[in-house]
């Protein structure tokens, strides 16, 4: 194990991290959602690790091009994908513009292996006489919402899409079937938008772009909107920008850098956000040196890493690595990564982030500019791990635990890693203690906890996790509910 690829952060002192928001107070939910360990939002204590951002493995062309007459030119995953365990298919929400439209479209494909696509036959939309085709609806920058918690099943889906000068929202009872809620639009301005959903509050999370003047610049840049019932929002409120660091490569007049999207995944403890900075090198380029339909705005668009605690306040890691790396020049993925899904979808031992790839940067002329569709993939919520060489030690904060079985995602063939239980006040529970822990020797994305005293975790009250480890990697912590 290479313990210095893209490691930030000298090693982090034991010590009690300062709770920075009210919302840390609360016990953190272990359920539906693992604890990822990319910043100190679930961790009370630790010593000996450094943590490490891992940039994504990517293929050697695209996954989805654009092949159907009604998909036109291109193909953008502004859009969703979310893996079917029931039928084991991963399903995607994609978006096109097709030439004989007035407007973009919302397209919907399948795939049992996140690679080879099926775009179905829905008969549902009609596009020029005919609806033998895969279309769902119609928005720009459609991002769906599997909102889990919904009891009206006509509403299981939800959709927010920029459209008419603002962001419509939408519901569907399977996905394919929309229909526009009575108040619309719920936000105004009209370009890329992403939706989350807190795991605490269940509130509505609307990350979308609107310019900002920044440091002298007018750029884009991420607003964040909450909604408790998709239909009245709050005032939005600039929570992503490029800082002074972001702009150090800039020399020329007026190049700087932008934010064009953000997608935001929750985990049991917060946030991790995957911006697309975008180095505007040649900005506002007269009408005379462009073509028709190519951008004034020309420069390369990169993935970086970003976390929070609430979704509003986000802090970078360090070093900025690139986490879905471009490709060579002249490859599909070589210009620019446009932006990315707005979900991640977990498929095994494996998770998927999909992206709309370019040919050239921002601003090139089509052709060769060519827009399609890209795989991104990582271990199973292996974004960032946290690293122990000799002697490494994590405490989270108080968890409760939404099953009994704890399961650990953590790279141990090279040394060990043994887990405690300890009250909220740090007491040792019976029987979970380190020296009754069963010893993880093997590189396992999802390793069950077991305790040879016989005892479970207990869920009638918060527990603190110990984990203890040499050589290893960890990666994430989930409950058995968790970690299908």
């Amino acid at each position: 194990m290479n313990m210095n690829r893209f490691v930030f952060g000298a090693l982090l002192s034991f010590c009690i991290v300062a709770q920075m928001h009210a919302s840390e107070s609360r016990d953190i939910m272990l359920r539906e959602l693992p604890l990822l360990f990319a910043d100190d939002s679930g961790i009370a204590a630790t010593n000996g690790v450094v943590r490490t951002v891992h940039p994504a493995r990517t293929l050697n062309a695209p996954v989805i091009e654009a092949d159907r007459p009604w998909e036109g030119s291109r193909v953008y995953i502004y859009g969703s994908v979310y893996f079917d365990e029931a039928a084991r298919q991963v399903r995607m929400w994609y978006m096109s513009r097709p030439q004989a439209y007035s407007g973009d479209c919302v397209l919907y494909a399948v795939s049992q292996d996140g690679v080879r696509w099926t775009k179905p036959s829905l008969d549902i939309h009609a596009l020029a006489g005919s609806a033998e085709n895969n279309i769902v609806f119609n928005i720009h920058s459609p991002s769906v919402l599997l909102d889990t918690r919904e009891t009206d099943p006509a509403k299981r889906y939800k959709m927010l899409g920029a459209k008419s000068g603002g962001y419509h929202a939408a519901f569907s009872s399977d996905g394919l079937h929309w229909t526009y809620y009575p108040k619309n639009p719920v936000l105004k301005h009209s370009d890329t938008i992403t939706l989350a959903q807190d795991p605490a509050t269940g509130e509505y999370l609307a990350y979308h772009k609107r310019p900002a003047k920044v440091r002298g610049f007018g750029r884009r840049v991420v607003w964040l909107s909450r909604s408790r019932d998709f239909q009245e929002w709050t005032e939005s409120e600039l929570v992503f920008a490029p800082d002074e660091e972001d702009d150090t490569w800039a020399q020329g007049p007026r190049q700087r850098t932008e934010v064009y999207n953000m997608s935001v995944f929750p985990h049991a403890a917060g946030f991790i956000g995957l911006p697309t900075l975008f180095r505007v090198t040649a900005p506002n380029r007269p009408k005379s040196e462009i073509t028709p339909g190519q951008s004034p705005d020309d420069g390369p668009i990169e993935v970086q890493l970003a976390t929070s605690a609430d979704g509003r306040t986000w802090r970078r890691t360090q070093p900025r690595v690139n986490v879905i790396p471009r490709g060579a020049p002249g490859t599909f993925d070589g210009g620019s990564i446009l932006g990315v899904s707005s979900t991640a979808a977990h498929v095994g031992d494996e998770t998927w982030v999909y992206y709309t790839a370019m040919t050239t940067t921002h601003g090139g002329p089509m052709p060769p500019k060519r827009l399609t569709i890209g795989r991104a993939a990582w271990r199973r919520h292996g974004f960032v791990s946290l690293d122990a060489a000799e002697h490494g030690r994590v405490e989270t904060k108080p968890l409760r635990l939404g099953a009994a079985s704890l399961v650990v995602n953590a790279d141990a063939h090279g040394g060990q890693l043994r887990v405690a239980l300890l009250e909220t006040d740090g007491r040792p529970i019976t029987g979970c203690a380190l020296d009754d822990s069963e010893t993880l020797r093997e590189n396992a994305a999802r390793w069950t906890v077991r305790w040879r005293s016989g005892a479970r975790a207990p869920t009638d009250r918060p527990v603190r996790v110990v984990l203890e480890m040499t050589h290893a990697r960890l990666f994430s912590l989930s409950c058995e509910a968790a970690s299908r």
